[in-house]
């Protein structure tokens, strides 16, 4: 049994959540690939760190990630920090030789993340990036769907994600609000997954013409983690927020599909709206990440009397799905997708092959991002 041993830099909401599908990669995949194993965190605050490893059983810590990245006893580097951290982790661990987890949106920018993409492949190494609403066995049985011809000739693609996680404007100033330390606002937390779905299922975009607006225009400051900190004080300084909370564009696909996506972060209602309709000459499916284990499949040659969405339940027949459960209806949850993505790094690392996505996939990502942001600046469509 092999092990791959894991540096961890960040151990807020997303470095518990790799955490976790650590420890599960085993119980629900077997270790004929070998095991993660977690062996040391790193965080910049010392009281939270330790805090943290005994709360997952991690012996070894440091708050210089540097440490972390240069340790013999770590195979791979994963990067769970703020967004404007992610270059310089993942470009150092790729010269150190340690394969790359990085969490999304993979950089700030896209000539950013082509740097990351430059250093893993001089160094050789195998990279995977967080895009865990791919992992969902759903995701994998509806590209099949597409990919056989079963809907026909796509022609439209309607994707979105909102979420009502700051739509309260008490909610204080984060990180995720600081253009130098996040990017984009809603685009990058919330949208790169929507892009990203809409590059696994059709393919490339080509072009983008888009439109943006800040509604809550200032918040009040006062220390938070994840970003998506409790109320703050009233009687606090206030400081402006620097990115967007709403955005929508048009895409034009390399297939000929045309589209519309969008999100936003203070989506009234909305919890994990993430979702999809996809049309095609023959058909069409539709998705929502609320009801995740369930995929809509419309088809035009059925009867007329009979026809109508069917719902299809996740199922042991579906990528992935049979490791967890062997009937399908019973349901795998948020983590259960970082579990697949866990173990789909550790299988690519046992067989020395590229993992997916990969940072060349989030490289192009990065780049509908910045088109989109060029385009809601100079409000014109804009060539990825």
């Amino acid at each position: 049994m092999q092990e791959v041993r894991i540096g961890l830099i960040g151990t807020g909401f997303m470095g518990k959540a790799h955490a976790t599908a650590y420890k599960n990669v085993p119980a629900v995949f077997g270790t004929e690939l070998g095991v993660p194993v977690l062996t040391m965190l790193a965080d910049i605050d010392e009281a939270t760190i330790e805090r943290n490893a005994n709360s997952f059983g991690i012996a070894r810590w440091t708050t210089d990630w540097h440490d972390l990245i240069n340790d013999p006893e770590v195979d791979v580097v994963d990067i769970t920090t703020p967004n404007h951290l992610h270059a310089e982790m993942a470009i150092a661990a790729a010269q150190a030789g340690k394969h790359v987890y990085c969490e999304k949106p993979l950089a700030l920018s896209a000539p950013e993340a082509k740097t990351i993409v430059d250093a893993v492949e001089a160094a050789g190494v195998i990279s995977m990036v967080g895009f865990n609403y791919l992992k969902n066995p759903i995701q994998g049985f509806a590209k099949e769907i597409i990919e056989s011809g079963e809907i026909g000739e796509i022609t439209l693609f309607r994707g979105q994600f909102d979420q009502d996680i700051l739509v309260d404007p008490t909610i204080p100033f984060s990180w995720r609000m600081d253009k130098q330390l996040a990017g984009s606002g809603a685009l990058g937390d919330l949208g790169a997954h929507t892009i990203s779905l809409a590059q696994f299922l059709l393919g490339d975009t080509v072009e983008v013409c888009g439109t943006r607006e800040t509604v809550i225009k200032e918040r009040t400051l006062a220390a938070s983690g994840s970003g998506y900190a409790a109320k703050a004080d009233a009687n606090a300084g206030k400081r402006g927020v620097e990115n967007e909370d709403v955005i929508q564009f048009l895409v034009q696909f390399r297939n000929g599909a045309i589209g519309t996506l969008g999100t936003s972060r203070i989506g009234s209602g909305r919890k994990i709206g993430l979702g999809y309709e996809i049309q095609g000459t023959k058909g069409a499916l539709v998705f929502t990440q609320e009801r995740m284990n369930e995929l809509q499949l419309y088809r035009n040659n059925e009867p007329s009397r009979e026809r109508g969405f069917k719902t299809i339940f996740a199922g042991p027949d579906h990528p992935h799905y049979g490791a967890f459960f062997g009937a399908p209806g019973i349901g795998l949850g948020y983590n259960d997708q970082k579990i697949i993505e866990a173990y789909d790094l550790v299988k690519a690392i046992a067989t020395n092959t590229p993992a997916d996505p990969d940072v060349r996939f989030a490289y192009e990502v990065n780049k509908i991002i910045d088109a989109v942001l060029l385009s809601c600046e100079e409000r014109r469509w804009v060539t990825v």
